[in-house]
């Protein structure tokens, strides 16, 4: 990297990894089970990013068209409740199997690596979860810190979250770059006051900074 980086953070769903068959597959588990339409992996990914909370509520949301099950008081919030539940459990068996890496996510980790770049991983899962991700797809001994929601009082775009990454790898905001695939990674890097990147398969017209292939970030300016 061009700039002398001392740390690259990244997220990990959507980012470094192609997570969504899982969590499609897992998710409609839980749908199942109280009669509603199962989402497809696809739909999935636009709605990734902010925590298994916010994804299930969104879920609920998109899948019952008539707004039933959310819109009696008092039920909503028991609903996504339940449906959490549902979802967690099945996840939790195997998250990693259907998972994928995107594009050269493993070599250039490693040569960022042998650059002498410190490796963080800031995430909206949980701390376990992407840890048995990182490691069920092989990116786990390229990773020196993951700090997941469940670390910190609050997840991204908070600016603790990304900070808590960074404070780990021992880096001042100014020596660090973080790669994301959303609009709240690009806020979570804007409050912290860290460089970002994009991924072109994120989501669209966010960040200025865009990469289609983890290697340009090997010649970064």
């Amino acid at each position: 990297m061009a700039r002398s980086y001392k740390a690259a953070v990244f997220d990990l769903d959507g980012t470094l990894v192609d997570s969504a068959p899982d969590i499609a597959r897992s998710l409609n588990v839980a749908l199942a089970r109280q009669s509603l339409p199962p989402v497809t992996a696809d739909q999935v990914r636009g709605l990734l990013g902010g925590g298994a909370r916010e994804l299930v509520a969104a879920v609920l949301a998109l899948v019952d068209g008539s707004a039933s099950v959310l819109d009696r008081a008092g039920v909503e919030e028991a609903v996504v409740d339940r449906t959490l539940a549902e979802y967690t459990a099945a996840y939790t068996v195997d998250p990693a199997a259907e998972t994928t890496v995107f594009r050269d996510a493993l070599d250039a980790l490693a040569a960022l690596r042998a650059e002498g770049v410190a490796i963080g991983v800031c995430t909206n899962k949980r701390s376990g979860l992407a840890h048995r991700v990182l490691e069920g797809t092989g990116l786990g001994a390229l990773v020196d810190t993951v700090v997941g929601i469940d670390e910190v009082p609050a997840g991204k775009p908070d600016p603790g979250h990304l900070q808590a990454a960074l404070d780990r790898l021992s880096v001042s905001p100014a020596d660090a770059l973080y790669v994301g695939d959303t609009a709240i990674d690009e806020e979570a890097a804007r409050r912290t006051g860290v460089d970002y990147v994009h991924v072109a398969w994120g989501q669209h017209g966010v960040g200025d900074a865009v990469i289609e292939q983890f290697d340009e970030l090997l010649h970064r300016t």
